[in-house]
């Protein structure tokens, strides 16, 4: 079962009241009918914020704490340990420092944590937010597999129906509370093509072949091959969009040459010998495996870790102490950078600090936080979140952002919004260097994208070059159609031919 619904709308506050451990607010009407106890060895949990359930400083301690819990003896837990550190592949984790763990990584062993309880039940709030492609997709036919195997019974919310969809066998949408809509996937998916609030969380196959009205009865959601099928036999009818990317300036406003860092003196370089410049007005993004080095290369570079070695330049000079009050970084983990008590104090504090003209009210109205002004801003989703940390950097006036997974906890829709958002921010004369697992936004949004992979970094390209000789790292409709339209990344690139 999977549920879906806007950044803010209340999943994950529902899924929570399904385990009374987590369960926050007061329960104000209704009652939860269940055949088991709702307990922790019958339901578990995995939430979006993946250090809130992390205590331990190792994967093993942390799997071991979970057993000790319940009970089990020194071998069980020897067993249990292996079977489930296997099963997932986190093997050579187990032992590292969680300090030196990826965000992705991290949400694996908080995987590890609930699995390995046995439960009947699996509530998962958006446990692929912090995933790369490819983990992603091991991740849920893992998911899956206990589904189908063990009949465990899976409560999964996301934002993301790409990849999940094809795995679920039933869809609810929540609207501000309720639950406007709970069909089986096929059905589910036909009704929401007719929601316009809801069109852009189909998965891009699925709307590109309900746009282009390939054909009049097919079951949802559509395979790859079935796609490409589909396109070919109609090709005649289709053309391509070229996109257009922006090549503004040649003016670097940052360079990053032969930087190197490792956490262990003997260890392996986490970030090998990197050298880019960034251009005034473009954005850049970086994509790679978890665990590949990408937010340590974002802390190295903007001095958050001491690099090894290399050379650090911000418009043609070395950077110094007011680097900061140029440039704004956003974390993973936006909690981070609060300090206030409410979302209002907040923005006010950081409008203050910016000298900002710009009058509070309207900043909440276009980050769409007017109705959590009065609320803390650890009371918010993670979504929501991402919101009011890009809005403190947006009143900062930077000349360059660093953002680490900016559409984490995002809708389709809030990820739309954020992209518009950025654009302006670019052709107000912005830098914009992002990392992301979001290969659409990537592929819709940057004007560059690079990959990273055991600490070092590929060339700079378009996305369109960059997206249309990759295997697994490229968009669903690349790979679907890259026989036909090779350089289509996104349903927008196809069009029907006006007869």
């Amino acid at each position: 079962m999977t549920l879906i619904g806007a950044t803010g709308s209340g999943k994950s506050t529902f899924l929570k009241q399904l385990l009374p451990q987590l369960a926050t607010g007061k329960v104000v009407s209704g009652e939860i009918e269940t055949s088991l106890n709702r307990d922790t060895t019958n339901f578990a949990y995995v939430s979006q914020f993946v250090d809130n359930q992390l205590i331990m400083e190792t994967p093993r301690d942390e799997l071991k704490f979970v057993l000790d819990n319940q009970g089990c003896s020194t071998n069980e837990i020897q067993l249990r340990i292996t079977e489930i550190a296997s099963f997932l592949g986190i093997i050579e984790l187990l032992d590292q420092p969680v300090t030196n763990l990826s965000g992705g990584q991290k949400q694996l062993i908080n995987l590890a944590s609930a699995l390995i309880l046995k439960p009947k039940v699996l509530l998962l709030d958006e446990p692929t937010a912090q995933l790369d492609p490819v983990a992603s997709e091991k991740l849920l036919q893992v998911v899956h597999k206990v589904n189908e195997e063990f009949s465990m019974s899976i409560m999964l919310v996301e934002h993301e129906l790409e990849q999940v969809i094809k795995f679920a066998n039933r869809l609810i949408i929540m609207e501000q509370g309720n639950l406007i809509l709970d069909e089986a996937v096929d059905q589910a998916l036909k009704e929401i093509y007719t929601l316009p609030n809801y069109k852009n969380y189909l998965t891009q196959v699925d709307r590109l072949v309900l746009e282009l009205q390939l054909t009049p009865q097919i079951q949802l959601p559509v395979s790859n091959k079935e796609f490409s099928r589909l396109v070919s036999q109609n090709q005649e009818r289709l053309d391509f969009l070229e996109p257009i990317y922006n090549r503004s300036s040649d003016k670097s406003i940052f360079s990053v040459k032969k930087v190197s860092f490792q956490f262990d003196f003997n260890g392996r370089k986490v970030v090998d010998n990197v050298s880019f410049q960034l251009k005034q007005g473009r954005s850049y993004c970086v994509v790679g495996p978890n665990g590949m080095g990408k937010t340590t290369l974002l802390k190295t570079i903007t001095r958050q870790l001491t690099k090894q070695s290399g050379k650090l330049k911000f418009n043609g000079q070395k950077l110094t102490d007011s680097f900061y009050q140029q440039v704004f970084v956003l974390p993973q983990n936006p909690a981070t950078l609060f300090i206030k008590d409410t979302v209002e104090e907040e923005l006010q504090y950081q409008l203050k600090q910016s000298h900002s003209e710009l009058e509070l009210a309207d900043v909440l109205k276009e980050f769409s936080l007017t109705d959590f002004a009065k609320q803390s801003p650890y009371d918010l989703s993670g979504g929501q979140q991402e919101f009011l940390a890009l809005a403190l950097g947006f009143i900062k006036q930077s000349q360059l952002l660093f953002l680490d997974e900016p559409t984490k906890g995002l809708d389709p829709n809030k990820r739309i919004q954020l992209g518009e958002m950025l654009k302006k921010f670019q052709r107000a004369g912005g830098t914009l260097y992002v990392n992301s697992h979001d290969l659409l936004f990537a592929a819709n949004y940057c004007d560059e994208v690079a990959m990273m992979f055991d600490g070092k970094l590929s060339d700079f390209s378009t996305p369109k070059e960059f997206f249309s000789d990759k295997f697994f790292y490229t968009t669903e409709i690349n790979k679907a159609l890259r026989e036909i339209f090779p350089y289509a990344l996104s349903w927008k690139d196809i069009q029907k031919i006006e007869s």
